[in-house]
């Protein structure tokens, strides 16, 4: 009873290692309506993310092999990974896949729930709502998230984030990874259709909104040229 109660947090129940552990793409698509908390004080709903696929993908960081810089992606699935865009941004993604196996999801956008002050203070005061945390760089502005981060266990209790169950499925839509050049036409991208948080430009739909019918999968993380 002690370790379930301890893994109900604030805004939902916090995600095991195993629904991380499963193929890269089948995590991105699901995480679209998780929620993220930090600090047990700010909650946000995720409404965007990219599949990066490691090995099999030109655009991953994890391409090489295991770099020292890649090399969280090739370990335990629901790690954080956090890496620094241009110098300036940093992006989160978090590690998916068995150990050894090396993929990655980029969380591209969510929406605050509670701890909006928190989160303006980060971002600015006129900023609208939906603009808070649009954009890898802004979500990790947003959320606090840094460097420093890279590495934390997310299905760690003592962990300052974690990720939280979503408790109905939203409308998900696929498109086109965005910022990249190598594998930019796979359909890796996923948001949740219709929600103003989602940055443009809007993923394109496919078929009956993206019902799994991305099932392929693929070795790998989460590389961006960006």
């Amino acid at each position: 009873m002690r370790r379930r109660a301890a893994s109900v947090i604030k805004g939902g129940t916090r995600l095991p290692r195993r629904w991380f552990s499963r193929d890269t793409i089948s995590v991105a698509r699901d995480l679209i309506g998780c929620a993220l908390t930090v600090e047990g004080e700010v909650v946000a709903r995720i409404v965007e993310s990219e599949a990066y696929l490691g090995l099999a993908d030109p655009a991953s960081h994890a391409f090489r092999g295991p770099t020292p810089r890649a090399a969280i992606m090739f370990g335990l699935a629901g790690h954080l990974y956090v890496y620094r865009s241009y110098g300036v941004h940093h992006c989160a993604n978090i590690v998916t896949e068995r150990d050894g196996v090396a993929g990655a999801v980029l969380l591209r956008g969510a929406v605050v729930e509670t701890g909006e002050d928190m989160v303006r203070h980060r971002r600015g005061a006129h900023v609208s709502t939906s603009s808070l945390l649009r954009g890898p760089g802004n979500l990790c502005r947003g959320l606090g998230v840094t460097l420093q981060d890279n590495g934390v266990d997310l299905c760690a209790a003592s962990a300052r984030l974690h990720v939280l169950d979503r408790s109905a499925e939203p409308p998900v839509i696929v498109g086109r990874r965005v910022g990249i050049t190598a594998g930019a036409d796979e359909p890796l991208r996923f948001a949740w259709e219709g929600h103003p948080a989602v940055s443009a430009p809007v993923p394109w739909r496919t078929g009956a909104r993206a019902d799994r019918q991305t099932t392929q999968t693929k070795e790998g993380p989460a590389e961006r040229a960006l």
